[in-house]
């Protein structure tokens, strides 16, 4: 059974990310909806969460300040300067801060906000919409970290690791579904152009990946041992493979990862 959380929660935004972790939340009864405050600049967006979840609707940004002693950046990066101006006098000493914000470093956030103020940094992914995301925290409070770690893991699975690690992490495991995303793309794309349905290729992209995964995790093998499980020698994977190999597909995928991960430490700079 999920361990509870007493105090109340505020989301400053509740996009996708903000939503999933409420439902999350929720779900496993860590916390009540009347715990909950949540405000978006999106009404409508606003109006669905609170009616769907229950949880209880704010006036305004202000407001969810100072209702919550754990408050959760959960809006777009590039919002942080005029909503961190209109929220940043409203935090009083104790509150545990936690953020989302892609390319947002703690430094940053420290700034911005009162030094009163515990701070914890965070990298989900999208797979928090359905409780199986990975999310990376960092901070130097025991007591705020636990609380991030007790949030995150009704989402998934958390890792706690120093923040110079978070640039990798976001071009890893934050930007990572996208790239399974493509694989099942590309994989349906293919059926389709031989004469397959949409339906059943997405089928088989889809529920190949997810075995896949689900394999991966239960397994305990590494990934290269799984792949040479499947790799019969001459046989129709070993083609598959030698091919990529042959074109490089490796290093232009490594190539790809570093370039998300060299966009992510320039944000942070910004």
């Amino acid at each position: 059974m999920a361990k509870k959380i007493n105090q109340t929660i505020g989301f400053v935004g509740c996009g996708n990310m903000g939503s999933a972790i409420i439902k999350a939340l929720l779900a496993k009864k860590v916390v009540k909806p009347r715990q909950v405050f949540i405000f978006d600049a999106n009404s409508k967006k606003l109006r669905e969460v609170a009616k769907t979840y229950g949880v209880r609707k704010a006036g305004n940004n202000k407001e969810v300040v100072r209702e919550s002693k754990i408050i959760i950046l959960a809006f777009k990066p590039q919002d942080l300067p005029s909503i961190g101006a209109e929220i940043a006098k409203e935090f009083k000493r104790g509150q545990i801060l936690i953020s989302l914000l892609a390319g947002t470093p703690v430094r940053k956030l420290k700034r911005l906000f009162s030094s009163h103020v515990s701070i914890v940094r965070t990298m989900p992914n999208l797979g928090a919409k359905v409780s199986e995301g990975m999310t990376a925290i960092t901070g130097n409070e025991k007591k705020a970290l636990n609380l991030a770690e007790l949030i995150f893991s009704s989402c998934g699975a958390v890792v706690r690791l120093p923040e110079k690690y978070f640039d990798l992490i976001t071009a890893v495991s934050g930007s990572g579904p996208a790239y399974f995303f493509l694989l099942m793309e590309l994989l349906q794309k293919i059926g389709e152009k031989a004469g397959l349905s949409t339906g059943i290729s997405r089928l088989l992209a889809v529920q190949t990946a997810v075995g896949a995964g689900v394999l991966a995790q239960i397994s305990g093998l590494e990934p290269r041992a799984l792949r040479e499980a499947v790799t019969s020698k001459k046989g129709t994977t070993d083609a598959a493979l030698k091919y990529l190999f042959r074109k490089r597909f490796t290093k232009i995928f490594t190539e790809a990862v570093n370039r998300a991960r060299l966009r992510a430490h320039e944000l942070s700079r910004g």
